[in-house]
Parts: C-alpha cells; structure tokens; sequence
C-alpha cells in the first residue's frame, strides 16, 4: 500500500499546503502555484535558489505569468529559468537594484534570456549607494532648490518627499533610496 502511494502524485490538497509550511506563503499564493505541476515545479526550483521565496512567488505570479499570458505561451516555455528569477531577487535584497528598477532588468532578461547580473551591467542600471556620488547629487538638488529648502528647514518636513523625487530623477532612478532620505535629513536638518 505504501508503494502505491509513493508512486502517486501529490495530490493538490497536500502540495497546497506543503508549499505554505515549507515556503511561509500565504494560502492564495500557495493555491496559485499549486495550479498546475509545471508551475509549481518551476516555483520550488527558483525558491529552492533564494533565501526569500515569498518574493520569487511574487515575481512568478505577477511579472512572469502577465508576461506569459501576454505571449499565449504556458511556463514550460518561460523564457527566463527559475533561477534567475531568484537571482534577480537577490540583486534586490541585497541592495544593488531598487524594485523599480528590477521591472526594467526583469523586461531584458524575458527579451534576451540574459541573466539579472548581465541585464543591470548592460543597461548600466546598478543602484548609487557610494556615499560620495550621492552627497554630490544631493548637494547640487538642495542648491538648485534653495526656497524648498528654506521651508524644509522651516518645519514643511512633508517636502522631504520633493527633494528625494529630484534626487531620483537627478540619478535617473539608480540612487538608493534610504542613502538619499538619510543624507538629505542630515543635509537640509
């Protein structure tokens, strides 16, 4: 009996919720991913790549499936593997990219096939956080806004908001973000 069970597929009910203990996901993501056993196959390959699988499943739900439906095209014809994907999530959690700059590194690999690595080296896309190329930045923004300023330093701390926006438009979106808020308190305070 046992070796009949062995030999059997597991059953959805039981990858649903080995998915949810084994990866900490929620029960809809788990139901999503345990759709079909492609799917699934293709989420534990990239998950078992990533210390942070709850965003690989983020990133195959959204990004990869609307992408694929797009194309008419199921995830056995992926164009990008599992463990790029987990390597693209890596290049985020350990702060070389921002997520929004992850859309654009994400859209290369599915046109090339390159991985994350390639695709931000290529588009030279890489996040700021040289402590120095940002005081620079930051600097020429408070000088080119000097009313702005004037009212941050006047208690309309709301436009800290302003001055990161400018900051990220003068990097073209490359700065690291909490770098940016941190010098530009330090500089405006």
């Amino acid at each position: 009996r046992e070796e009949i069970a062995a030999g059997l597929p597991e059953l959805p009910g039981a990858k649903r919720r080995r998915l949810q203990e084994r990866y900490g996901l929620g029960a809809y993501d788990a139901q999503v991913l345990s759709a079909s056993r492609a799917l699934a196959d293709y989420f534990e390959q990239a998950a078992a790549a990533t210390p942070n699988p709850k965003a690989v499943a983020n990133w195959i739900m959204g990004d990869l499936t609307a992408h694929l439906k797009a194309q008419g095209r199921e995830i056995g014809a992926a164009p990008v593997q599992p463990e790029r994907i987990a390597e693209l999530v890596g290049l985020i959690d350990g702060g070389a990219i921002s997520g929004k700059i992850a859309k654009q590194v994400f859209a290369a690999m599915l046109e090339t096939g390159e991985t994350a690595a390639a695709a931000v080296e290529r588009l030279g896309l890489r996040q700021i956080s040289d402590t120095g190329a940002l005081e620079a930045i930051v600097d020429g923004v408070i000088a080119a806004h000097p009313a702005q300023a004037e009212q941050y330093r006047g208690g309309k701390t709301a436009l800290l908001a302003f001055f990161v926006g400018q900051v990220m438009k003068a990097s073209r979106g490359q700065a690291a973000p909490a770098a940016v808020n941190e010098l530009l308190r330090r500089k405006l305070g």
